[in-house]
C-alpha cells in the first residue's frame, strides 16, 4: 500500500515537473522574442531621435498611428500572458487517484484558474478599448472633428 502511494506520488510529481518544464520553455521563448523586439524598438527610437533632431517645429508628441501601434503591442503582450494561462488550464488535470475530496479540490482550483483567466482577459480587452478611445478622441481634437 505504502509503495503504491509512493509510485502515484512519483508519477504525479513527474507530470508536474513536465508541465513546469513546458511552461519554462514557453517563457524562455517569449522572453527571447521580447528581447528581439526590445532591440528593434530601441533601434527605432534611436533612429527617431536622430531624425527628430533635424526636423524643426515638428511636434515631439507621437502620432495617433504610433499611439495605436503601441496600444496594440501592449494588448498583444497581455494576450500572450492570457494564452499561457489558457494552456495551463488545458493541462490542469485531477490526479487519477483522486477521491471525492480530491476532485472537489481540483474543481476549486480549476474555478480559481478560470476566474483569473477571465479577469485578465477582460482587463486586457478593456485596456485596449480605453487606449483606442483615447487615441480616437485625440485625433478628433487635432483634426477639429467632433462627431
Amino acid at each position: 500500500m505504502s509503495y503504491m502511494l509512493q509510485v502515484s506520488d512519483s508519477v504525479e510529481l513527474s507530470c508536474s515537473v513536465r508541465a513546469l518544464q513546458q511552461d519554462l520553455e514557453e517563457l524562455k521563448s517569449i522572453n527571447e522574442s521580447l528581447r528581439k523586439e526590445n532591440g528593434s524598438l530601441r533601434e527605432q527610437l534611436n533612429t527617431a531621435r536622430i531624425g527628430g533632431e533635424g526636423a524643426r517645429g515638428r511636434s515631439l508628441r507621437p502620432s495617433c498611428d504610433a499611439e495605436f501601434a503601441r496600444a496594440l503591442k501592449v494588448f498583444y503582450h497581455s494576450m500572450t500572458s492570457v494564452r499561457g494561462q489558457l494552456q495551463r488550464l488545458r493541462r490542469h488535470r485531477p490526479s487519477e487517484e483522486s477521491d471525492l475530496l480530491g476532485l472537489r479540490l481540483f474543481v476549486d482550483e480549476q474555478s480559481c484558474l478560470l476566474r483569473d483567466f477571465s479577469e485578465q482577459l477582460e482587463e486586457s480587452v478593456s485596456a485596449l478599448k480605453q487606449d483606442v478611445a483615447t487615441i480616437v478622441r485625440r485625433k478628433r481634437e487635432r483634426s477639429g472633428v467632433w462627431s
